[in-house]
């Protein structure tokens, strides 16, 4: 999966780069440990260039979609606030994680059935990852936007996590254990 998006990336040697050094943090080329896999995603928003390595597990009982690891690296250009910046790709990581493990809103007989938070499920602190790291890449280039720079990637680096980890695909989001079950038996 990484020399495929670095040969894809040949006519952007900064977005490559991104992606170089989400893979060196991950160690991607030494094995997981057993019953885990990391997947990788990367991601252009406003201008910065994501990319997320994650190390995920999945509970083949009940579905569940545990992240345990998330490696982020991402060039923005010149980035003014680096505290700042490394908030947004940490919160942006986590909302995209609710969103994709998650989130859903489901509709019967034409009528919403979640009401509130305590019917909404979201994602809790003890679904968050145990490391969560992240490098800014130094550069002189013009500043991009940070914001939600890192929501993108992470559909995919679960996604790509879980093919590696289970040699099947999940194509539609949240990834819930619901359907992760269906898919793990099918």
């Amino acid at each position: 999966p990484v020399d495929l998006r670095l040969r894809h990336m040949q006519s952007d040697q900064r977005a490559a780069q991104v992606v170089r050094t989400a893979a060196e943090m991950a160690a991607w080329h030494e094995p997981s440990p057993a019953g885990r896999a990391k997947g990788i995603a990367f991601a252009e928003r406003s201008g910065a260039r994501t990319a997320a390595v994650v190390e995920i597990s999945v509970d083949n009982g009940t579905g569940k979609i545990t992240v345990h690891k998330c490696w982020m690296a991402m060039d923005a250009g010149v980035i003014v606030q680096p505290d700042n910046a490394i908030a947004q790709l940490e919160g942006g990581f986590l909302m995209g994680l609710s969103s994709v493990l998650y989130e859903s809103i489901t509709i019967e007989d034409g009528q919403v059935q979640q009401n509130n938070f305590d019917d909404y499920q979201l994602l809790r602190m003890e679904d968050t990852p145990e490391i969560m790291e992240v490098k800014l890449i130094l550069s002189a280039e013009k500043p991009e936007g940070v914001g939600e720079a890192s929501t993108p990637v992470v559909g995919g680096a679960v996604a790509n996590a879980f093919l590696a980890l289970t040699g099947k695909s999940l194509r539609n989001m949240p990834f819930t254990p619901e359907k992760v079950l269906r898919v793990l038996n099918s």
